[in-house]
């Protein structure tokens, strides 16, 4: 008797125990959205892989390449935005700045989802929490991949677990009715088959897939639910005509997906799942459900679209809230570039520029002056105005244009390349890029540093002479003093500038017009602690060419 008490005991206090630690994640999980919104993300794993599933899978044109997106450290500016509550968020949010493209009715919807973000806390929380419980569970990445080849994952043999779920009833049925030991007998061996086939087949083998599918279709479930809260606020609007088709999913997609949701530890959900197992009903779900997927595959997949690009949203309100200086991009269909009080996102009290670029320009200046970081910026300005509807900036006219770079070069040991061949393997790849129906912003650093002066200022000016003739805007930041002669080709001169001291270099990062005058090199080399028989040497030879 006391055995018997205690075991109640100590089943009643691990069940108290498992709801308490669930209320306490959970009341943890709200504190974090209601204070995440217009904060700086919290550093995180950046699972790289998983998040452009959807951009490598459902593809579209990209406006941005691989090349121009490592140039920029956009992966770093993604993590910049990416406050998602969702792994569908998430993904969409990575494939919109590599499209870097949107309509004049995108962008308004973009708008209106942000106003309501900014018009209502408790709403948007609410919004927030909805968009949660979708989670970012590993295997919730892969659902693109995983919708478009849903008859990949096709379970056969169906009819042995359909007469396995027939055979339990018709024991169940026979314990009742004859209640001997004949017929209990039987339920116990059907019953421990079937748990044995549920437990090797579906645990075991299956396992992911029916994690995957739970998710998969759990987000008709929230989808419908955001599609009904939010009517009246035209937020999800296009998500009414899509959903029908999934009428007869959701009490499916509820039960499937408290199976994918057990690893929080949910004492009665395991329970539950495996009375269920016994019955076979993972698999045959798991078949029904599978088979609506692959006659509606295009319609999931515009449905995880809406969902994703609502999470975006909010996750673009929380980026523009988080800095000290925004704006949305005004467009105009003359090439040129107004930039006021411009910044780059990813620095902390960054020093803010202005230019009004009507030709191509050239960027001169000394080492460290800030010729790349402006360049860059004016990069990730230009894609995050075309992607998010947003500018690190006070004020920021631009036209539609592809945003293309040739910075960070490097060589290549797999393949042999070395780094000028790399070089200019990036460089063709703008000429190619080059086109009279669109207008392509190309940004390039230090252009032909892998070659020598004579060769490198004679074929920087025949590229940049050749750019200057096409449909392009060509920002080009060097330190050749040579090139600034090509101001009569079109191309205006800005430069960066330093101030010297008795034993440091002090810069101002401020734009300034025309050519740069100075230079720094050797005298960074005698302020790091170069031997000062180099920095002589140095200087003499320096003169010898003047």
């Amino acid at each position: 008797m006391e055995a018997a008490i205690l075991v109640v005991i100590m089943i009643a206090g691990f069940t108290y125990s498992a709801i308490k630690t669930k209320e306490s994640w959970k009341n943890r999980c709200k504190r974090t959205l209601k204070e995440k919104y217009g904060k700086e993300p919290e550093k995180k794993e950046f699972k790289r892989e998983l998040i452009r599933n959807y951009l490598d899978t459902v593809g579209g044109t990209q406006q941005v390449d691989e090349v121009t997106w490592n140039d920029l450290n956009m992966d770093d500016v993604y993590q910049r935005i990416n406050n998602c509550d969702s792994t569908m968020g998430e993904e969409i949010l990575y494939a919109k700045l590599h499209y870097a493209k949107q309509t004049k009715d995108e962008e308004e919807l973009l708008e209106k989802r942000i106003a309501f973000c900014e018009a209502d806390d408790e709403k948007r929380y609410h919004l927030e929490e909805t968009l949660s419980k979708l989670g970012k569970r590993d295997e919730a990445y892969y659902i693109p991949s995983f919708i478009q080849t849903v008859e990949d994952f096709a379970i056969s043999n169906l009819w042995v677990y359909q007469m396995l779920r027939i055979l339990l009833v018709v024991v169940v049925v026979a314990a009742v009715v004859f209640h001997n030991i004949y017929a209990l007998s039987a339920l116990v061996v059907v019953f421990l088959v079937n748990l044995s086939v549920y437990i090797f087949t579906v645990r075991l083998k299956f396992d992911q897939e029916i994690h995957m599918m739970g998710t998969a279709a759990y987000l008709i479930t929230v989808a419908r639910e955001l599609e009904q809260e939010y009517r009246k606020d035209k937020i999800c609007e296009e998500l009414a005509p899509l959903l029908p088709v999934f009428d007869k999913m959701d009490k499916k997609a509820f039960l499937l997906n408290i199976q994918s949701r057990n690893a929080m530890g949910d004492v009665f959900e395991m329970l539950q799942d495996f009375l269920l197992g016994v019955t076979q009903w993972h698999i045959l779900t798991y078949m029904k459900v599978l088979n609506q997927f692959m006659d509606n595959q295009d319609v999931y997949l515009k449905i995880y679209r809406v969902v994703g690009e609502l999470d975006a949203a909010v996750s673009t309100g929380s980026f523009r809230k988080s800095l000290p200086l925004v704006t949305v991009p005004e467009y105009e269909e003359a090439k040129q570039l107004e930039m006021e009080e411009i910044y780059h996102p990813l620095l902390h009290g960054a020093v803010t520029n202005s230019m009004e670029l009507q030709h191509n320009c050239i960027i001169t200046g000394s080492n460290a002056s800030g010729k790349s970081t402006f360049i860059k910026t004016i990069a990730v300005n230009v894609i995050l105005a075309q992607s998010i509807h947003t500018c690190t900036a006070k004020r920021m006219h631009l036209p539609h244009a592809k945003m293309i770079t040739s910075m960070a070069v490097r060589d290549d040991i797999l393949s042999g390349d070395s780094y000028f061949i790399k070089e200019i393997k990036y460089l063709k790849r703008i000429l190619d890029a080059l086109s009279e129906d669109e207008l392509v912003i190309c940004i390039i650093d230090e252009i032909l540093r892998g070659t020598n002066t004579q060769e490198r200022i004679a074929a920087s000016k025949a590229i940049m002479e050749y750019l200057a003739h096409h449909n392009c805007i060509a920002i080009v930041a060097s330190h050749d003093k040579e090139l600034t002669e090509l101001e009569k080709t079109g191309y205006d001169n800005y430069h960066f500038s330093e101030e010297f001291g008795e034993e440091d270099i002090v810069f101002d990062y401020k734009l300034q017009k025309g050519p740069a005058n100075s230079q720094n090199a050797i005298r960074l080399l005698s302020f790091t602690g170069f031997p000062e028989t180099i920095i002589e040497r140095a200087e003499n030879i320096r003169s010898e060419y003047r």
